[in-house]
C-alpha cells in the first residue's frame, strides 16, 4: 500500500506538490525544483504556455507494481489540471513504461532528478515531457515491436546464412516452398521434379531436422532462427 506524505508549496500563480513515501525527497532537490519553477513563472509566460495548468505534482514511487499504478491513476483523476512526473526511488526499468499509459509528463529516477534537476525541469517547462535517457531505447523498441506485431506477415524467407543444419541446396529450396505453404504436387511442379523425388527430398529433410512432419519441419526452422519475416 502506498503511504503518502504530501508537501505543498504555493505561489500566486502556481502550486507544487511532492507526493512521497517516507520523506525520501531530498530537501535540496525540492528547493531546486521550487526555484526553477519560480523562475519560469516569474517570466510571465508559464501560465499561458501550459494551457492554464498551474499545479505540478512529483510522485515518488518505489518501483513498478499494479497497486502503485492504481494509486497514481486515482490521484491523477482527482488532479486533472496537474503536470505530473513519476519519480522512481530505484533505477528505471522497462516495465515502468507502463506508467506512460497514465496522464503523466514523464518518468525519471530520483538519482537522475537529483543530479540533473535543471535538465528535467527545463524539458518539462519547454516541451511538456521528460523521459530518462535510459528508457528511450526501451520505448523505441517497444513501439517497434508493437508495430511489427500489428503488421501482418506477408512471407517467411529462409535465410541460408542462418541455417545450422547440413542441408543441401535442394533441401533449402524445398524448405522454402514448405514455408510458403505449397504441397508436394505444387513443389514438384515448381522445381520440375517428379513427385516421388520431392517425397524423397522431404523425407530426408525431416530426418536431418529431426522433425515429425512437414508442419514440425517449418516450425523448427522458425524457432531455430533460420527464417526472416517479410511484412
Amino acid at each position: 500500500m502506498v503511504k503518502v506524505n504530501e508537501k505543498l508549496h504555493s505561489r500566486p500563480s502556481y502550486k507544487i506538490m511532492f507526493n512521497e513515501r517516507e520523506n525520501h525527497f531530498p530537501r535540496q532537490l525540492m528547493k531546486d525544483i521550487r526555484g526553477r519553477l519560480e523562475s519560469f513563472y516569474s517570466e510571465s509566460r508559464g501560465y499561458s504556455k501550459h494551457n492554464g495548468k498551474n499545479q505540478w505534482a512529483f510522485y515518488l514511487v518505489q518501483n513498478y507494481d499494479k497497486k502503485t499504478k492504481l494509486f497514481l491513476e486515482r490521484e491523477l483523476l482527482l488532479n486533472q489540471h496537474t503536470y505530473a512526473l513519476v519519480v522512481v526511488n530505484t533505477r528505471v526499468t522497462k516495465d515502468m513504461l507502463d506508467y506512460l499509459s497514465l496522464p503523466v509528463q514523464g518518468i525519471v529516477s530520483l538519482s537522475f532528478l537529483s543530479s540533473r534537476s535543471g535538465l528535467v525541469i527545463d524539458s518539462l517547462t519547454q516541451n511538456g515531457i521528460f523521459l530518462e535517457p535510459e528508457l528511450h531505447w526501451e520505448l523505441s523498441f517497444k513501439l517497434a515491436e508493437k508495430k511489427s506485431f500489428h503488421t501482418p506477415i506477408k512471407q517467411f524467407i529462409l535465410n541460408k546464412e542462418k541455417i545450422t543444419a547440413d542441408l543441401s541446396q535442394r533441401d533449402q529450396q524445398v524448405l522454402q516452398l514448405l514455408l510458403e505453404g505449397y504441397n508436394n504436387a505444387q513443389i514438384a511442379d515448381k522445381m520440375h521434379f517428379a513427385r516421388s523425388t520431392i517425397s524423397t527430398i522431404i523425407s530426408s529433410l525431416l530426418k536431418k531436422m529431426k522433425a515429425n512432419d512437414r508442419t514440425d519441419c517449418t516450425v523448427k526452422a522458425i524457432r531455430n532462427g533460420w527464417v526472416d519475416c517479410q511484412r
